[in-house]
């Protein structure tokens, strides 16, 4: 039979993840429990990791909004709402976001729709603008930047 791990083998486990890749707290949590940490154990252990610098949500944030906007396409919602159900602090996550270069990101809307437009199947200019409208939506674009895109393709 084997042992359950003890404290300093998951934080060892724990550590070498984050040494791997950005995590953010709850990440590390739902791995802690998986490997079959105890509860009592898990927040001294995540603590323990954010103080030696294991775990820096900041970074972590700001290197899912780039890596979500640049090589996903994804919007400022999709990714405000992926974050927060991270359980990140809402200003880690808007400070995140604002680092989002504003030209790349209409650029890359505008790309993308430019993408789409060829493939869609309208009867009508306000048909083809809706459907256009809710693939954008769905990427996790703002409407009023949707709105404003869609008028001058």
């Amino acid at each position: 039979m084997k042992q359950p791990p003890t404290p300093d083998q998951l934080f060892d486990r724990a550590a070498t993840l984050c040494a791997h890749r950005e995590v953010c707290r709850d990440d590390v949590r739902q791995k802690l429990y998986a490997w079959g940490a105890r509860s009592e154990w898990v927040d001294d252990l995540l603590d323990r990791l954010v103080d030696e610098q294991y775990i820096d949500e900041q970074r972590y944030a700001e290197a899912f909004v780039h890596d979500k906007a640049l090589f996903n396409q994804w919007g400022r919602v999709k990714i405000r709402h992926m974050l927060e159900m991270k359980q990140l602090p809402a200003s880690l996550i808007e400070q995140a976001l604002q680092t989002i270069d504003e030209d790349q990101y209409t650029g890359q809307l505008r790309e993308l729709l430019l993408q789409k437009l060829p493939t869609i199947r309208a009867k009508n200019e306000y048909e083809r603008a809706q459907k256009l409208l809710r693939f954008a939506a769905g990427r996790g674009y703002e409407a009023e930047l949707i709105f404003q895109t869609i008028s001058n393709l």
